[in-house]
């Protein structure tokens, strides 16, 4: 069964929105935000267990990054935080953009997908 529901943190244009998707048991989710939403960066992250480490989960993950782009190691860390903590193969798109974005503008978005990948881990379960 696919269910669908969006969730979105902050304010102003250093809001940021996901569209997550449950397919099956796996996970894909979208994230967009500032004033120019767009896809800079995809990853895929399928989870793992690390035997040498007492059989701690992570997972795989590889990311594809629009030339010109800096959402890939976002996009990395997202994945591979959602299927870890999650235990499903998830894809997630990002892309968000302010122009000429101040230091506390750019500080205050990490801090909102952070917040946002959270929430998405509590309503995914």
């Amino acid at each position: 069964m696919i269910r669908s529901f969006k969730l979105s943190e902050g304010k102003g244009k250093c809001t940021i929105e996901a569209i997550i998707v449950n397919c099956g048991n796996d996970l894909s989710v979208t994230i967009g935000g500032g004033e120019k939403y767009h896809i800079g960066a995809v990853a895929v992250s399928v989870p793992r267990h690390e035997y040498k480490d007492g059989k701690k989960r992570t997972a795989s993950t590889s990311v594809i990054c629009v030339q010109g782009h800096r959402e890939d190691e976002l996009t990395y860390k997202a994945a591979k935080m959602l299927a870890t903590a999650l235990d499903c193969t998830v894809t997630v798109s990002m892309g968000a953009h302010i122009d000429n974005i101040a230091q506390d503008e750019f500080h205050e978005m990490i801090n909102n997908i952070n917040i946002l990948l959270d929430r998405i881990i509590e309503n995914a379960k």
